[in-house]
């Protein structure tokens, strides 16, 4: 079967100049696409809402809102394969149980049995939830796993431990959340009723709009190593989409294969940058090479156990800003310490970009004062049983409907959800203190995040890009070793390819972090950093090429290059 791809003409990206950082204007009120929230959104809403609803209708009011910290499982699972969603958002759910059984232990136990006026508990909850984001932020940044990342887990265990500060009691707290997992498991997979091959057919024609816009912009001459990146990170989540749905083993003719399968080769042409093919190369391949599957959870995980990876370096940060903005908090007399917490939990946990954390905290902190406002006038009109539950489920609706668009719209609805669920064991606390006290705890978190995130560790994006762009070489260089005697084809290389694949997504999300951090040292790395990840995609690009059976051309010609590079360093 012959391929014919677009035309191959040198890249101009390893000739220009970094990529411009983003507007600060864009990111703070920019309203960019996102695709179709709505059904999400939709089913937040309904994963709280149907079970909360039936407590309702059978006289539990009270165990009503508790439904929520296990409902918000369901979130995980979006864009995941049905195949796999229900499992993802199991394991979710059992992290936010986890979480909620931590609180119930502070508030039931620790709260309970500590001599009155003692601030000692307060410290141990800052230091559970500290615990909380720690773990939970370690693990989504080492596995990608993507929004909405750990700040659910540390939201659930602040408000378990509230509710165990009251009359309800450990049974009634887990086993509701228990309740609301379920709910979120059967919610989360209601779409495959209508159409069960919807996620990976939108993977796919996402990875393919991002390859159609690469090859525009090689075509037109421009700049093009962040759309490259762009394209290969959406081809790569396409195919963790595919086979999650289990289709390369049970359906490999599958429309959603194929159609990936002929984009990705588009992609493996385009990024193919030797002058002497010439335009319209042919790849032949009568033997499919269908990609493996990205590197497993374990893998990932450990993978980042070094003080040099983004996971490391953004878990320091969070762990810093919990212990010193609940420790201010502490400090100043406020009652709700897990406020700033969380605040700072939701400006850092996705990572060290310092412009996108400045707005983000700026989001955070005019959204929160929105958000108050809008508690206000909503608090006023008592809503209770049925229309608190249906009010909330609104709420969800539209924080999923933003999430993704501008986060300082998304916490005006987010504020008043934490709020009202929060406050449903004390709903006869004084209003004014506690709106007082929201305000002042989240601008404790906002301005201890940012000055976290601008002093602790300066130049851990120096050290993440090092390290991600060392790791690439090496195993772009024992691809290179493997294929000298085998073909590219053979499991263990295939194996292999898709490592470097992963790495050198790496090696670009740590450059984009890098450029937006410190441009003008990325600007003296920023030809090597181009050269490193030219040539991974072009040594990928050739293993589409050889022969069936055959062999790389010139190893020692790559090798040389790739030693180059690390000599040069």
């Amino acid at each position: 079967m012959n391929w014919t791809v677009p035309d191959a003409t040198p890249d101009p990206s390893s000739h220009a100049p970094l990529p411009p950082a983003p507007r600060t204007r864009s990111l703070a009120f920019g309203l960019p696409p996102a695709g179709r929230r709505w059904p999400g959104g939709l089913r937040a809403a309904l994963a709280f809402g149907v079970p909360a609803l039936l407590a309702v209708a059978f006289g539990h009011q009270e165990q009503a809102l508790i439904f929520s910290l296990g409902a918000f499982a369901v979130i995980y699972g979006e864009g995941r394969a049905y195949r796999v969603r229900w499992r993802v958002v199991f394991f979710a759910g059992v992290a936010l149980l986890a979480s909620a059984a931590l609180g119930v232990l502070i508030g039931g136990t620790v709260y309970r049995a500590w001599p009155f006026g003692s601030s000692a508990p307060a410290l141990i909850e800052v230091v559970a939830l500290a615990a909380v984001a720690l773990v939970g932020t370690y693990v989504v940044s080492a596995a990608r796993l993507g929004p909405p990342g750990s700040f659910f887990f540390v939201l659930v265990c602040s408000v378990a431990t509230i509710m165990a500060g009251s009359e309800l009691s450990t049974a009634v707290i887990l086993g509701c959340t228990a309740i609301g997992v379920i709910s979120a498991m059967a919610v989360s997979m209601s779409g495959a009723l209508v159409d069960r091959h919807g996620p990976e057919r939108d993977a796919v024609a996402t990875a393919a709009r991002a390859i159609d816009s690469y090859v525009a912009l090689r075509r037109a001459g421009g700049p093009s190593a962040a759309a490259r990146h762009g394209a290969a990170t959406a081809v790569s989540a396409a195919w963790t989409t595919v086979y999650d749905a289990g289709l390369p083993e049970r359906e490999p003719d599958s429309g959603p294969v194929r159609t990936l399968y002929t984009a990705h080769l588009r992609l493996a042409g385009i990024a193919d940058t030797d002058p002497t093919d010439g335009p319209d190369r042919e790849l032949d391949t009568p033997t499919r090479q269908i990609p493996l599957a990205r590197p497993n959870f374990r893998y990932r995980v450990r993978r980042s156990l070094t003080f040099d990876s983004h996971a490391a370096g953004t878990t320091l940060r969070v762990v810093v800003a919990c212990l010193v903005a609940g420790g201010l908090s502490v400090a100043a007399g406020f009652d709700r310490p897990d406020w700033a917490v969380i605040a700072a939990v939701l400006i850092l946990h996705q990572g060290p970009d310092r412009i996108r954390g400045t707005v983000r905290g700026l989001h955070r902190f005019a959204g929160t004062a929105a958000g108050l406002v809008l508690f206000a006038g909503l608090y006023a009109l008592e809503p209770s049983s049925a229309a608190l539950i249906l009010l909330l489920m609104a709420l969800q609706f539209l924080i999923e409907l933003f999430i993704a668009r501008n986060y300082g719209l998304a916490v005006i609805f987010i504020t008043p959800l934490a709020m009202l669920i929060g406050g449903a064991s004390h709903p006869d606390a004084a209003i004014g203190p506690m709106i007082r006290d929201r305000f002042v705890e989240t601008l404790i978190g906002v301005v201890v995040a940012l000055a976290v995130l601008w002093s602790v560790d300066r130049r851990a994006h120096r050290r993440d890009l090092r390290w991600t762009e060392t790791r690439t070489l090496e195993m772009t260089l024992a691809l290179v070793s493997a294929l000298r005697g085998a073909a590219p084809t053979e499991p263990s290389v295939m194996a292999l390819r898709r490592d470097v694949q992963f790495e050198l997504i790496g090696a670009g999300m740590s450059a984009a972090d890098a450029v937006h951090n410190e441009r003008a040292w990325m600007r003296l790395r920023w030809a090597r950093h181009v050269e490193i990840t030219r040539l991974g995609y072009d040594l990928l690009a050739r293993c589409w090429a050889v022969s069936p059976g055959g062999r790389l051309a010139d190893p020692d010609g790559w090798e040389a290059r790739l030693r180059r590079i690390t000599r040069d360093a």
